[in-house]
């Protein structure tokens, strides 16, 4: 059967892919709960048909083009233009849950990264998933929804890399404007209550077990040590904690949903759906004038006087820089791209990853299979069940190396896999990984609930890149992922590998729970000494895979850094009137999940760009 709206019918989570039809979704979802947004009016065809100019030009309508489009759309004089290539979010995208239901599908950029002989050997052809949000509201529509800052040390570092102002202190003003604190869990001081963004816990419901599962990961931290920590995104950063999500009574607020659709109706803000750019355009005296726009077979170039601000992410706007004759000269050339700026255009691309191959079976208590309909009608009804991304707000932070400067280097994800649910099976093959291997691991989950344990690598060392294909820009990008070419990235996930299995040692562990390894099929590593480092790197390369966080693509930085794209005021050197506000800016990138990170850097550059046009 075909889950709703074509959507890959294994990528989605516990076990509602068969039942979550579009007509069914529709007639509940309107009956019981009105989780329906109206976003702002799409002008496409009214600008494509005319020759109106904007003062500003942003392009993608995502984590970070949203917000800054709201902002900037604050100075009622300034005429603002917000594209994006995407529709509206189809209602599914407001349930946490099933936030893996629109890989694959139209609402999804489907990227596909190139071969590597040093990662994801077990993935079928030996070719990584990258799933990015095309619609509004960008990849905050299709993501886990968790609200994590980062360390306060990764924006210090920042700053030291020659960035003034993106220090801790400076950008802390940030996170509290974009938030609405609506968590009795977050420490008052610490966060804001005006912002756009609300911020809560993730509801608990009864027939997912999540406290259950909750209370289990809590004591297995705790006897090897690890506190509980109440607030992590305040001071301390490292041990286990329960994050609160980015969502409102149990349903997603994307960033379209948060900072669009309260002022829709504002008269100086235009928004295109459905519309693809396809270069900037820059004049003979290396500025930015405009954008070229692609719709229904219409080509137009619309201007903007003031400023274009690329804000489509790590992988779309590094390409369309480059595109655009902004890049590595040598590169461009290639393509017959007039070179107008050569800079470091696509290097510096970081990402996290995390290993998935650790399950603890709960033989402890007896499992029931969780009844779809009854999630949709606990969900529809009083906001539990799928308004939680199952234990995914569950996390440690944990230092492997036990310093204590409160810098973890691992970051563990868990997720709670029902009993007889599709939601192993749908997340390793929206991984790309092969049928024969889920297959057999869905058989542990035929027989009992699990838990999986993903230890995260918090600062990979290795990098990769974005190039292009052609200079085609229907083309997608060549994505060059880079995992695990530095043995200092090996070493550190494997730490936290080991860490699983110290967790899996302990009494609580034992009492409730079986260890479960998932190996490749290949079984390469099945002759190696168990607990070996050897055998850990082979489960690593097979295995370690993204936890789509790509950042760093135009990285910010002096004059005096050689890779920077961007200065502190994320300013493209060498081409005026032209920026960049997105995760592609960061130089490092940060000590846990990006998506917050991305609107604080939004906010602060709406603040910068107003600074920089006085008298408006």
């Amino acid at each position: 059967m075909t889950a709703l709206n074509g959507t890959h019918p294994n990528s989605v989570s516990l076990g509602i892919s068969q039942f979550l039809l579009s007509q069914l979704l529709s007639t509940l979802v309107y009956s019981y709960y009105d989780i329906y947004t109206t976003y702002p009016n799409d002008r496409s065809a009214d600008i494509l048909q005319s020759n109106e100019e904007f003062d500003f030009i942003v392009v993608g309508a995502g984590s970070a083009g949203s917000a800054l489009a709201n902002r900037l759309s604050e100075n009622s004089s300034w005429k603002v233009l917000l594209i994006e290539a995407g529709p509206d979010p189809p209602y599914e995208s407001d349930i946490p849950a099933i936030f893996f239901s629109l890989q694959h599908t139209k609402y999804d950029w489907k990227y596909s990264v190139e071969k590597s002989t040093e990662s994801c050997r077990s993935v079928v052809d030996n070719e990584g998933y990258w799933p990015r949000g095309k619609l509004m509201g960008g990849c905050s529509s299709i993501n886990g929804n968790i609200y994590v800052r980062g360390n306060a040390k990764d924006y210090d570092n920042w700053e030291k890399m020659g960035n003034p102002g993106w220090n801790y202190e400076s950008v802390l003003k940030y996170f509290k404007k974009l938030e609405f604190a609506n968590s009795e869990a977050m420490e008052k001081e610490a966060h804001g209550y005006d912002g756009y963004i609300n911020v809560e816990e993730f509801p608990d419901g009864d027939l997912l077990d999540n406290t259950y599962n909750r209370e289990l990961l809590v004591k297995f931290y705790n006897e090897l040590g690890y506190p509980y920590v109440k607030d992590m995104n305040a001071k301390q950063r490292s041990g286990i904690t329960s994050f609160p999500g980015t969502v409102k009574n149990g349903v997603r607020q994307n960033t379209a949903k948060a900072y669009l659709a309260p002022i829709k109706d504002r008269k100086n803000l235009s928004v295109m759906k459905e519309t693809m750019v396809t270069k900037v355009l820059i004049d003979n005296n290396k500025k930015a004038y405009g954008v070229e726009v692609f719709r229904n077979n219409i080509y137009k170039n619309i201007i903007a006087k003031k400023e274009v601000i690329l804000s489509a992410g790590a992988i779309n706007s590094p390409q369309l820089l480059l595109l655009s004759g902004v890049g590595p000269q040598d590169h461009l050339k290639q393509f017959n791209i007039p070179v107008i700026s050569d800079l470091k255009v696509g290097y510096n691309l970081q990402d996290h990853l995390f290993m998935l191959n650790s399950l603890a079976k709960v033989t402890s208590r007896k499992s029931k299979q969780v009844n779809p309909l009854d999630l949709m009608y606990s969900f529809l009804t009083d906001k539990t069940e799928l308004g939680s991304v199952t234990v995914l707000n569950t996390m440690a932070f944990i230092d492997t190396l036990n310093t204590t400067n409160d810098y973890p280097d691992i970051q563990v994800h868990h997720v709670s896999h029902p009993l007889k649910s599709d939601s192993l099976g749908g997340l390793l093959k929206s991984m790309n990984y092969p049928d024969k291997l889920v297959e057999k691991y869905e058989k542990e989950n035929e027989k009992h609930a699990l838990l999986q344990f993903l230890p995260t690598l918090l600062r990979p060392q290795s990098r990769g890149r974005v190039m292009l294909k052609s200079n085609d820009p229907f083309d997608p990008p060549k994505i060059i992922s880079g995992y695990l070419t530095k043995s200092e990235d090996v070493v550190t996930l494997t730490r936290g590998v080991k860490l699983i299995h110290d967790l899996a040692s302990t009494e609580a562990f034992k009492s409730c729970c079986e260890f479960v390894e998932i190996q490749p099929v290949m079984n390469e590593c099945k002759d190696l000494n168990k607990l070996s480092d050897g055998y850990f790197e082979c489960l690593i390369r097979n295995f370690a895979n993204s936890v789509y966080h790509p950042v760093g693509t135009c990285k910010m930085g002096p004059t005096s850094d050689k890779d920077a794209v961007v200065d502190a005021r994320l300013r493209v050197y060498g081409v005026q009137g032209l920026r960049v506000v997105d995760a592609s800016i960061m130089p490092q990138i940060t000590s846990g999940n990006t998506n917050i990170p991305t609107i604080m850097i939004a906010e602060k550059a709406a603040d910068m760009i107003k600074e920089d046009w006085p008298g408006n």
